[in-house]
């Protein structure tokens, strides 16, 4: 029988019903909802201010307190109307060749009272954790920081722009890939992470940036109370239920826990040197027994810098996924810093900087308004470094900053040209 395009009523109802529940299960609803938070004490926007969320859950509030805010960084706004209504979303101004960040405790409590309310699951994703290269030359990379007392990380592996990090209960997101995503928006899954955990009332959230630039840069941050789903995403759901790891002495101690409903055929134990390129150190069959299983490895690599973990578990059908990554801190870190001497400079000036490896850098000099007047390519040597700049007095006199760019690190030091 040939249609005429018209929907009875109960048809037109269910469908109605249908889209409705598309919609929801498309777009979800965030576990908590943070809006129209109030000043209850303290100055806006500064370290020690106290604001109220009323109803973030039916039955909850939450407080939100400043703990922290680094030298360089200003809070502008704690949380910005664009983006999502139901994110907390500060903005920061990250000044020239400046790393921080704004640190914020959140607190849950019984509505109405200031009684801590333990939760029974808490998510927490940052979003948007991107970059920019603010000068044409030198880059800001944001970064965030999320204690909430223990859990699980998950994000984007394959294909992702975030280097993911454990140490202890922080995790920490850092963006490598300087790309700059408009505004505050989750389209971006590669520059996401969530962090989950349960039977809390409170966590450490922290927002930043690493501004390597001549500028200052406006960071636009948002933090969303939301599980999503990500491609290529992390163990959890395949059974890893947690990979942590301590460092003592010259051996690192990993240990990880497998749920009893996992069906691993290998786990493979890898290391990095620079959180990018890994090597496998030990490959592990097993023999799963359906019971929940504890397991560790012990790695008596030593190293003056950091390392980096993570497993890689295998399935019985070949399909393969990492973990979370876990960042060791060795000896000392990779780069000791520099030294330009003498710090008051007629023409010509020693630079002195030591470095655990050969490798290449950057050497810049700009004036304290961002604008570059002098810039050096280095190539340093294993060991402790000297070379010579020369003709600064073609420089007006004044103030400068120095600053040397090295795989990650930068350094900066204040020098006078008279």
């Amino acid at each position: 029988m040939k249609s005429n395009g018209t929907l009875k009523p109960f048809a037109r109802l269910a469908w109605i019903i249908l889209l409705t529940l598309l919609f929801s299960i498309t777009y979800g609803q965030p576990d908590y909802d943070f809006r129209n938070g109030t000043l209850i004490s303290g100055t806006v926007n500064q370290m020690g201010s106290v604001y109220r969320f009323n109803n973030v859950k039916p039955g909850v509030d939450a407080f939100i307190t400043i703990t922290d805010i680094s030298t360089g960084i200003t809070v502008t706004e704690l949380d910005a109307g664009s983006g999502y209504a139901e994110a907390l979303q500060p903005t920061l101004l990250i000044q020239p060749f400046s790393k921080g960040y704004l640190e914020m405790k959140l607190e849950f409590l019984y509505a109405g009272t200031n009684n801590s309310y333990v939760q029974t699951e808490v998510p927490v994703t940052c979003v948007d954790v991107d970059g920019i290269i603010n000068d044409g030359v030198l880059p800001v990379n944001e970064f965030d920081e999320i204690n909430l007392g223990g859990g699980y990380v998950n994000y984007q592996m394959m294909g992702g722009e975030l280097l993911v990090t454990q140490n202890g209960n922080w995790f920490t997101g850092r963006n490598l890939a300087t790309i700059n995503y408009p505004g505050r928006d989750t389209s971006a899954k590669q520059a996401m992470f969530t962090i989950v955990h349960g039977s809390i009332s409170d966590g450490i959230i922290r927002v930043g940036a690493d501004n390597q630039s001549s500028k200052v840069a406006t960071r636009l941050r948002s933090v969303y109370f939301k599980k999503f789903a990500y491609s290529s995403a992390l163990l959890p759901l395949f059974g890893l239920v947690s990979f942590t790891g301590v460092r003592q002495e010259n051996k690192t101690i990993l240990n990880w826990e497998l749920a009893a409903n996992c069906s691993f055929s290998n786990i493979s134990v890898q290391r990095s040197m620079d959180g990018k390129n890994f090597m496998a150190i030990a490959d592990l069959p097993l023999q799963y027994s359906g019971k929940v299983t504890k397991q560790s490895y012990t790695d008596y690599f030593s190293s003056e810098g950091y390392l980096y973990y993570r497993l890689k578990v295998t399935m019985p059908g070949g399909k393969y996924n990492f973990s979370n990554v876990l960042m060791m801190k060795g000896k000392s870190t990779a780069v000791k810093g520099f030294k330009i001497y003498p710090n008051i400079i007629s023409t010509d000036a020693s630079v002195n900087m030591n470095a655990d490896k050969k490798q290449q850098g950057i050497l810049l000099i700009s004036d304290f308004s961002g604008r570059i007047v002098r810039q050096h390519s280095l190539s340093l040597q294993e060991g402790n470094n000297t070379f010579q700049i020369t003709n600064l007095d073609r420089l007006a006199s004044g103030n400068y900053i120095a600053v040397i760019r090295i795989a990650d690190a930068v350094y900066n030091q204040k020098i006078t040209i008279r």
